[in-house]
């Protein structure tokens, strides 16, 4: 805490001596000069020259040296890998993705049957992302800053000390020791975490969530779930399985409900691609070329003016709205950022999230669309690389 003490005032006022680091800091002198050795050794810190001469000798100027330092970040969609290096001061120098081949379904068939389905390459997918991974570590050394942590974010659980992904579907993917696998080709550190608590943490360091204690990232993509914050820390649960919302049982017959896909949750049944592919043909809705309908394409259908669209749109804000109750209910927290395929749309979900809960619940928390849209998993990933070797996340820019 302190040496962030030291990066903040630094970062924010320029170069500054040892003497008026204590003074803005309340900090003894005998912490900054030890902090400061600290920072110097790391590269966090740098000299900057001397203070004007008054007479005496004159005071070491120091200043932060964060954008010489880079992490890089990857995050695993359904149909690509996206990967970046970023700098201490927050600025993306470099980005780079590998395209996958996506699961597919033909568009004759049902996307309810996995028989019709053209599967995920596994292989092809994890090599992609090896390759991306070697490519970032040595751009990073052709630029004359050598990549000093990697975060990675995936659509699926993380557990144990090897990084294992569990299963996900849309990889095709099933108990792969990811982090285990990277850490070998590489003495990088790195870290693997779910594609919404990577969102979360990086909220909570660098978005809407600054300074606060607890909050929820809901994550819409193939998949839905939450990253959760509590006394300022992810809260994984025993098991990493923490915040896997689309499992939420939405109604009595969920408990009695025969599913022709077990791997999916009762919400992502209902909200899900596969859900929805169904009830879009059902209505005679365009299938994309993939074969799969997700909420972010609804909701582009529907603000396009379709009336069909417009009613499953309603359901997916019904279905959502739920989930954060119960979530807010349990966890009470401080605000729920909306991110994923729902971040396009926040001017008429957050309202509408709202309304539907108000006077249902104690208390309609605050709810912010993911400060950086798109880009919101990906900068948490790195966020998670630069805590892993400094101990601080990266600084609002």
């Amino acid at each position: 805490m302190n040496q962030t003490a030291i990066i903040e005032e630094l970062r924010k006022s320029g170069a500054l001596s040892r003497q008026q680091l204590s003074v803005r800091t309340g900090l003894s002198s005998a912490t900054i000069n030890r902090l400061t050795a600290v920072l110097i050794e790391e590269g966090s810190v740098r000299a900057a020259g001397h203070e004007p001469s008054t007479g005496g000798r004159p005071s070491i100027l120091l200043s932060y040296a964060g954008g010489s330092k880079l992490v890089a970040a990857i995050q695993l969609h359904p149909d690509r890998a996206a990967g970046l290096l970023m700098d201490f001061d927050g600025k993306v120098v470099y980005r780079r993705e590998a395209l996958f081949r996506p699961r597919q379904f033909p568009l004759g068939g049902d996307a309810t049957d996995d028989a019709t389905a053209i599967p995920a390459d596994r292989e092809a997918h994890l090599k992609s992302t090896l390759d991306l991974f070697d490519h970032l570590i040595a751009t990073s050394k052709s630029m004359g800053s050598p990549c000093l942590a990697v975060g990675v974010a995936v659509p699926g659980v993380v557990s144990g000390p090897h990084g294992t992904v569990g299963h996900t579907t849309e990889l095709g993917w099933s108990d792969v020791p990811l982090g285990r696998l990277l850490r070998e080709r590489s003495a990088v550190p790195v870290v693997v975490e779910n594609d919404a608590n990577a969102l979360a943490f990086g909220e909570l360091h660098r978005g809407a969530g600054r300074g606060l204690q607890s909050l929820v990232a809901l994550f819409l993509e193939n998949g839905l779930g939450a990253g959760i914050i509590t006394n300022g820390e992810l809260h994984r649960g025993a098991l990493g399985e923490a915040g896997e919302i689309g499992y939420l049982l939405m109604d009595r017959a969920s408990l009695t409900h025969s599913k022709a896909h077990p791997e999916l949750g009762d919400l992502e049944d209902r909200i899900g691609p596969r859900a929805l592919t169904r009830r879009a043909r059902d209505k005679g809705i365009p299938i994309p070329p993939t074969g799969l309908m997700t909420a972010d394409d609804i909701f582009g259908i529907a603000d396009d003016g379709n009336v069909a669209a417009r009613e499953i749109a309603e359901e997916i804000l019904d279905m959502v709205a739920i989930a954060i109750a119960a979530i807010v209910i349990i966890l009470d927290p401080e605000l729920v950022v909306v991110g994923g395929g729902l971040v396009g749309v926040t001017n008429r979900v957050i309202p509408g999230i709202q309304e539907r809960l108000t006077g249902r619940i104690i208390r309609v928390p605050r709810l912010e669309a993911a400060t950086r849209r798109e880009d919101s998993v990906i900068l948490g990933a790195a966020e998670l690389a630069a805590a892993e070797v400094n101990g601080f996340a990266y600084l609002a820019g």
